[in-house]
């Protein structure tokens, strides 16, 4: 709790501590901000140019021999499609031939761009004014209804990235380690976290307001939002459908959904149902009523083991208000299980079957790294994913202290 706001990032809470991982790799969630890193960085081409589809057109203010370089997003990064430079009135005009609506990245400088949305319809122009602070633009042209929604889209975007921008500038004046900075501290957090459900709540809207479109497509792919539910996947999912169920981006969408509709925030956990150390099975089921945290974890877990003492704090001091600890380990080892538990004072419930990464719970929660973590609601709808130390605190802060 005592860190400043910069810690949890600008747009998402992101993992930064190491992990036990199945895979031998640290599993880091993307934020705003490495997604646009990736969108700077082109790769390797595997598009092949046409003389007959799109038309880009342009002008980059006061900007003459000025390359511009149209890219093909995907999730992962960027695929080069073709380039051009400016006359001397910074004019351009780019043309290409897609099979289908894609979203591109034009770059009209050094890492300003301009996002649009692509087919074989589409006839646009771009007017640019791409100075070191950003680029200001204007579109017109036919068929651009998805540029402009993703325009209006970005530029809501921008909005929340101030608003969680001036916190932070605040959050690192202030000296945590004073009662007065603690306190000013803690109500920063407490509006950084109701600031991101605000904009959540502005994605899925905007999401929504678009019943056939790939925009929401868009938010939940390319991870502009910080944690997606299963509300936006549903609506991203429907709208691409409609908008052309043979889409790459349509089959992207539903195999997601297929995969990760269950475990999204907002869906009810799946059920658990593994045996206790003492004997006997524990069902998570049993357990609604309170706020559970679901703690994948094993004794052979070095950051595991490292974040128990938070999680005994947390639960010592929430656990009569209704919150309750799920523990599920991914021992094979009987006996290392039930030292741990005693050995780290973990007072909370504990279940498992006993077959580390095998484990039968693990692979419904699609667990591939631990400690992992799941947090529900009384009804048993999981309302966050991932957190751990601060980010824990201050969720727990937020729904205890709140009533």
């Amino acid at each position: 709790m005592k860190s400043t706001l910069r810690s949890l990032g600008l747009l998402a809470l992101s993992l930064t501590l190491v992990q036990c991982s199945d895979l031998n790799a640290e599993k880091v969630k993307k934020d705003f901000n490495a997604w646009f890193t990736d969108l700077i960085t082109p790769r390797n081409s595997s598009l092949v140019m046409a003389n007959e589809g799109y038309i880009v057109k342009g002008n980059l203010k006061n900007k003459p021999n000025q390359v511009v370089t149209l890219y093909e997003m995907t999730p992962e990064n960027l695929i080069f499609i073709d380039s051009i430079k400016t006359d001397k009135k910074g004019d351009f005009t780019l043309k290409g031939n897609t099979k289908e609506l894609i979203f591109c990245a034009l770059s009209v400088a050094d890492k300003q761009m301009v996002y649009l949305a692509l087919d074989n319809t589409t006839e646009i122009n771009v007017m640019a004014d791409a100075t070191a602070s950003g680029v200001v633009y204007s579109l017109s042209g036919k068929n651009i209804d998805e540029s402009v929604a993703l325009k209006d889209l970005l530029k809501l975007n921008e909005g929340f990235v101030n608003r969680i921008k001036t916190l932070e500038a605040e959050a690192s004046s202030l000296n945590p380690n004073t009662d007065a900075g603690y306190q000013r501290m803690s109500k920063l957090q407490g509006e950084y976290y109701a600031t991101m459900t605000e904009r959540g709540n502005a994605m899925l809207k905007f999401a929504q307001s678009r019943p056939s479109s790939f925009i929401p497509f868009f938010i939940l792919q390319f991870n502009v939002v910080q944690e997606p539910t299963i509300e936006l996947l549903t609506a991203a999912k429907d709208a691409a459908t409609k908008a052309n169920p043979d889409s790459k981006y349509t089959q992207m969408i539903v195999q997601r959904y297929n995969e990760e509709a269950r475990l999204m925030i907002g869906g009810v956990a799946p059920e658990i149902n593994l045996a206790q150390p003492e004997g006997g099975n524990l069902s998570l089921s049993s357990l609604r009523g309170k706020y559970v945290l679901i703690d994948f974890w094993a004794s052979w877990c070095g950051p595991c083991r490292k974040e128990n003492p938070n999680n005994v704090a947390m639960y010592n001091k929430y656990k009569d208000k209704g919150f309750e600890i799920y523990g599920v380990s991914l021992d094979q080892d009987p006996l290392r299980w039930k030292k741990a538990i005693e050995a780290d004072g973990l007072t909370w419930k504990h279940v498992s079957d006993l077959k580390g990464w095998s484990s039968s719970a693990g692979q419904t929660y699609n667990v591939k790294s631990i400690p992992a973590t799941y947090l529900l609601d009384p009804a048993g709808k999981i309302i966050a994913k991932g957190l751990r130390g601060e980010e824990l605190e201050a969720k727990l802060a937020e729904i205890f202290n709140g009533q």
